[in-house]
């Protein structure tokens, strides 16, 4: 795992960009703290730089940036190709050879041998910074998934990307400029989807997707990957056929993340997805798995337990750790440096604290995420798809009399007046009972797409409570599940895995295990796994045996069911309960009103009557004060 940056010039002047490309590179030394490596044309209008975590072929064959044997490709590559080996026979037996035992050697002969197309026959994880210098073009190439990042800059006349935000600011050649499109997507989902990020002219390249920006000065982009590409292509087989195929497919997969030449471990929460995982990874393992989990004092949210059974019944070498609100304190003073932009999952908080109890043992982890988006295992989906079921049950004319009788209602009015009372709590006892029940019936009755009651699901603040927080109207910003062909299941697990997985679980994972330095892998989220997953009909996936209803068809094989079989508890931490405690300062300092005003982003009424609510006993407000916070934190360390 590593950092690259890097950048090209056309009809600009590159001095700048020249004098940036050491400085930024170093803004990366977390990503690879074992060597560092630049390289610049002869007229330095294109450079590359390279920060390198050593996890194969050690020696300094591995050094980058890269020269292809031929020449003509240079390259900064972040990541893993898990199947090179495979692909290095192909090439040896076309006439290419090899000095070191690693994977870049093998990109570039592939790219030497097949061009950039080279990139579909890859299996693994990347973000590729690649220069032709017989074409003149500068290449960007994203994995499928989005397990590793890729930003860039472009303004006409300068590309510049990077592994991490923070490197391209250490470039002179451009003034940040908040994006107010990004702000917006921040504040429904508690993330920024690509291809936005919260500065103007700077984007995420997004996952599967390659950039190619010609001699001319002309950028093109192109996908080279569908998630839905084997969407309803399976031929009929039985169930028990169908797990075996699945679990076969898992081996491999998971096979494929123990390739290292430095210790691995696992990260553990006793769930069905990280348990399931270990499982297969220590029945083919010739020696024992090291596991890892995080759990907090307050036993609504700790997992310890649970892990350490399948730990125990598995025989892993297992440790715990529990996060306390002092330790949670710690962290969130480099909330804005992890994240280089605003971000509000606060699960990111236990993931860094577990990967640097991880970084103790091991340089490489696997994390079992993608198991919910592949398999329907949120909550949310069973709900919505309940919710679906009933209202089709209901004839339009007597949902649309019924919205337009409860709209007649100033139900919002009356909901802000009874937030603003003062009556220790109750007033929001009421609220939930009559006010926010009836908006929601409301809001849900009226005939919408399937899918426009799951972006709802999603929000943070709805686009009423944006229009006054930021003023004017916002537009909307990205398209819902609805633009997927499948069925509404399906359609969520998808919007799900393309937004959600990519753009917030992805990202806090390679932030978390970077920051510790180490290397953070997807087994789950193999794209032949997520290939399979929406090949087979929907009812494998939330069946009999409930949600992820296959996944727990092959664990019950390898772990008692009595050990794994609880209620879904999700990977989360008591915010609210910190931000109201321990973590009381944060909001007394960043929702200050003064400050507020003075920044000049938020109405500092609305911040004034939301922290107000929140004091007082509106557990709904909890996640918009903390998305506050989240923001005003990386504004803190960005933007002042």
């Amino acid at each position: 795992m590593c950092g690259v940056v890097g950048y090209r010039t056309v009809g600009a002047d590159p001095t700048s960009w020249v004098a940036g490309l050491p400085v930024a590179v170093r803004t990366l030394q977390h990503r690879g703290p074992d060597d560092e490596g630049l390289w610049k044309s002869a007229d330095a209008t294109t450079g590359l730089g390279h920060r390198r975590l050593s996890i194969l072929d050690l020696s300094s064959l591995g050094h980058q940036p890269m020269t292809s044997t031929c020449g003509d490709w240079v390259m900064v590559f972040n990541g893993e190709i898990y199947n090179f080996k495979e692909i290095r026979r192909d090439l040896s037996a076309a006439g290419h050879q090899f000095a070191g035992s690693g994977d870049s050697e093998v990109i570039l002969a592939a790219f030497s041998e097949w061009g950039p197309d080279a990139v579909t026959r890859f299996l693994g994880m990347f973000a590729i910074g690649l220069w032709h210098k017989s074409s003149g073009e500068l290449h960007l190439i994203r994995d499928r998934l989005g397990v590793k990042p890729l930003y860039y800059f472009w303004n006409g006349s300068v590309l510049a990307f990077a592994s991490e935000l923070k490197a391209l600011r250490a470039f002179d050649g451009w003034t940040p400029r908040i994006s107010r499109s990004g702000i917006l997507d921040f504040f429904r989902y508690g993330y920024i989807g690509h291809p936005m990020t919260i500065y103007e002219d700077v984007y995420k390249l997004p996952p599967a997707h390659r950039l190619v920006l010609r001699a001319a000065g002309t950028i093109e982009t192109h996908r080279y990957w569908e998630p839905t590409r084997q969407l309803g292509k399976r031929q009929f087989q039985s169930e028990e056929d169908t797990t075996d195929e699945l679990e076969s497919l898992m081996s491999s997969a998971f096979g494929y993340r123990m390739i290292s030449d430095v210790p691995v471990g696992v990260f553990l929460s006793g769930g069905i997805d990280s348990s399931l995982v270990t499982a297969i990874l220590q029945k083919h393992s010739n020696q024992q798995i090291r596991t890892f989990t995080i759990g907090f004092d307050e036993s609504g949210f700790d997992e310890t337990p649970h892990a350490s059974a399948v730990a125990s019944y598995l025989g892993t070498n297992h440790t715990t750790r529990k996060l306390t609100v002092n330790e949670a304190m710690a962290i969130l003073p480099t909330w804005g440096d992890l994240y280089d932009e605003p971000f509000a999952d606060e699960t990111g908080i236990p993931s860094l604290l577990v990967s640097q109890v991880a970084a103790q043992h091991v340089k490489v982890v696997l994390s079992a995420d993608g198991g919910d988006e592949l398999f329907s295992g949120y909550n949310t989906y069973e709900t919505l798809l309940r919710r679906a079921e009933k209202l089709r049950r209901i004839p339009i004319q007597v949902r649309k009399g019924v919205a337009a009788g409860l709209s007649a209602v100033p139900w919002r009015s009356i909901d802000e007046w009874l937030a603003a009372q003062s009556w220790g709590g109750v007033s929001h006892k009421v609220r939930a009972a009559t006010t926010l029940q009836a908006l929601k019936i409301q809001e849900r009755i009226a005939p919408q797409p399937d899918g426009h009651h799951f972006d709802l699901s999603a929000r943070f603040f709805s686009d009423a409570e944006l229009a006054e927080l930021l003023g004017g109207q916002p537009a909307e910003t990205r398209a819902g599940c609805d633009s997927f062909d499948a069925d509404f299941g399906d359609r969520m697990c998808l919007w799900d895995l393309t937004h959600y997985m990519s753009e917030d679980i992805l990202t806090k994972v390679d932030r978390a295990t970077m920051a510790a330095s180490i290397e953070g892998r997807e087994p789950l989220i193999d794209h032949r796994l997520v290939e399979f997953a929406f090949s087979i009909p929907f009812a494998l996936k939330r069946g009999s045996l409930g949600p992820k209803h296959i996944l727990r068809r092959i664990l019950y094989r390898h772990v008692p069911a009595e050990i794994v079989d609880r209620p879904k508890q999700g990977f989360s931490v008591p915010i609210g309960k910190w931000l109201n405690g321990g973590l009381r300062e944060l909001t007394e300092t960043y929702l200050d009103h003064d400050r507020i005003r003075e920044q000049g982003i938020f109405d500092p009424a609305i911040t004034s009557s939301l922290l107000t609510r929140f004091r007082s006993g509106d557990h709904l407000a909890a996640n918009k004060v903390w998305a506050l916070v989240a923001f005003q934190m990386w504004h803190e360390r960005w933007m002042r």
